[in-house]
C-alpha cells in the first residue's frame, strides 16, 4: 500500500506541477495580453489625439475661409457701388455747371434743357446697371408691379386698366424694387 500511496502522491505532485505551470504560463499570458492591450490603448489615444488635432485645424481653416469669403463679398459690393458712383459723378458735375451758369443768366429755358440732358444721362447710367421703369398707363393692373391708390370710373376705357401713374415704379434686372402707384379704372 505504501507503493500505491507513493504512486498516488507522485501523480498528485505531477498534477499540481502541471497546474502550477499552467497557472504560471496563464499568468504570463495574461501579462502579455495586458501589455498588448495597454500598447493598443496608447496607440488609439495617439490616433484619437491626431484626429482631434486635424478636426480643430479643419474647423479653424473653415472659419478663416468663411471670414475671407465675407470680406471678398463686402469688397465686391463696395467696388460695384464705386463703379456706379464713378458713372454718376460726371452727371453731378453737369448739374452743378448748369445750376451755376443759370444763376448768372436767369434764362430758364436753357436751364430746363440742361436739366433734361442731365436726366437723360442719369437714366442711361441706371439702365446700364439694369434699372428699368415699369410701364403702367393703359396697361392692365397687376399687383406684382402696381399699387392702386384709388379707383375711378372712365367709360372710355376697360375695367381694371390703369388710367394714371402717380409715382413711377422700377425694376432692377428681374426684381421689382418699387411698385408703380397708380389710379385704376373701375
Amino acid at each position: 500500500m505504501n507503493k500505491e500511496k507513493k504512486a498516488n502522491n507522485k501523480a498528485k505532485e505531477k498534477k499540481e506541477s502541471i497546474n502550477k505551470k499552467k497557472t504560471v504560463s496563464s499568468k504570463s499570458d495574461d501579462t502579455k495580453k495586458i501589455k498588448k492591450l495597454k500598447s493598443e490603448i496608447e496607440k488609439l489615444k495617439k490616433e484619437s489625439n491626431e484626429f482631434k488635432d486635424k478636426l480643430l485645424r479643419t474647423v479653424a481653416e473653415f472659419d478663416n475661409y468663411k471670414k475671407r469669403k465675407e470680406r471678398e463679398f463686402i469688397n465686391l459690393i463696395e467696388s460695384a457701388n464705386t463703379s456706379l458712383f464713378l458713372e454718376l459723378l460726371p452727371i453731378i458735375d453737369d448739374l452743378e455747371r448748369s445750376l451755376n451758369s443759370e444763376q448768372k443768366k436767369k434764362n430758364y429755358s436753357v436751364l430746363k434743357e440742361g436739366v433734361d440732358l442731365i436726366y437723360q444721362k442719369i437714366i442711361t447710367v441706371l439702365k446700364k446697371q439694369g434699372l428699368e421703369p415699369l410701364e403702367s398707363v393703359d396697361m392692365p393692373f397687376d399687383p406684382e408691379f402696381h399699387e392702386a391708390l384709388m379707383q375711378i370710373e372712365n367709360k372710355d376705357k376697360e375695367s381694371n386698366i390703369i388710367l394714371e401713374e402717380i409715382l413711377k415704379g422700377y425694376r432692377l434686372k428681374d426684381r421689382v424694387i418699387r411698385h408703380s402707384k397708380v389710379i385704376v379704372n373701375k
